[in-house]
């Protein structure tokens, strides 16, 4: 501001200067509604890779949506990595299947048996994917004086482990990351850990039972997170915090079972 003193107040205006590229596959095999049965099943295999995973406004004085700082301003390729939203894989299928028994089938009981078996329709999703990237940092920013918004740590050895030994007490190998000293910038990428993946299964048994011409009864009893599967967050990500490479809370509720009843008229 010293050359314009006459200016109180001087606000930036951010340039977009950011890169992201995206491929991917995408395959779907549907079922339209025939003979009581529709299901759509669909899987994407992608790569997501970019500089900045954060959405900035471009407006004066309009702050960030998301501020995850440089290692180092003025040499942004090495903010290339995976994107914090990269899911690899992605796969969700879903079905709706209104069993055959009633009227116009084979099975078609009369009675109160008859009562309790018409009308019932199952429907189900199920969605697996990828876990999704994550960085790594260090408590202490030593070079914070000279600007520079993070440091990231030295990787020393390979961050992954198998399948077998990771837990939410530890999911990845902590010890592959050693913090770096001041003047320098960390060999670490911008996201070089996986979170874990993330399962899914829902079930709903439906019933409609008419009462007469245009009043029908509808009964629900609904299951989510059928095999109460636990979605772990991303693991603490923080060199030189005691709770590093832990996982200490989960994205999603435990297994949820409701029940509902209904007038449709």
């Amino acid at each position: 501001m010293k050359p314009f003193p006459e200016f109180l107040t001087v606000a930036p205006y951010r340039n977009n200067v950011g890169s992201t590229v995206y491929h991917g596959f995408e395959a779907k095999l549907e079922q339209r509604l025939a003979h009581g049965l529709s299901y759509l099943v669909s899987y994407t295999h992608s790569k997501l890779i970019d500089t900045a995973s954060s959405v900035f406004d471009a407006s004066i004085l309009t702050g960030p949506i998301a501020n995850f700082p440089v290692a180092d301003s003025f040499n942004l390729r090495r903010e290339r990595d995976s994107s914090t939203g990269d899911i690899p894989n992605v796969f969700v299928a879903s079905t709706t299947w209104q069993l055959p028994i009633g009227r116009g089938h084979s099975l078609n009981p009369s009675g109160s048996w008859g009562v309790l078996a018409h009308g019932w329709q199952i429907t189900g999703i199920v969605q697996l994917q990828s876990g999704m990237p994550f960085a790594i940092t260090q408590t202490t920013n030593f070079n914070a004086f000279a600007g520079f918004g993070v440091q990231r740590p030295n990787v020393v050895a390979s961050p992954n482990l198998p399948s077998d030994q990771r837990s939410p007490a530890k999911w990845f190998n902590t010890a592959a990351f050693q913090a770096a000293s001041q003047f320098t910038l960390g060999t670490a990428s911008r996201n070089p850990v996986r979170g874990p993946d993330y399962r899914d299964a829902d079930i709903a048994f439906i019933k409609h039972t008419g009462i007469r011409d245009r009043v029908d009864l509808e009964f629900r009893a609904e299951i989510f997170n059928l095999t109460n599967t636990p979605a772990f967050g991303q693991p603490n990500g923080v060199v030189g915090s005691s709770a590093f490479g832990t996982i200490t809370a989960t994205a999603t509720d435990p297994r949820v079972i409701q029940f509902g009843l209904k007038v449709n008229y």
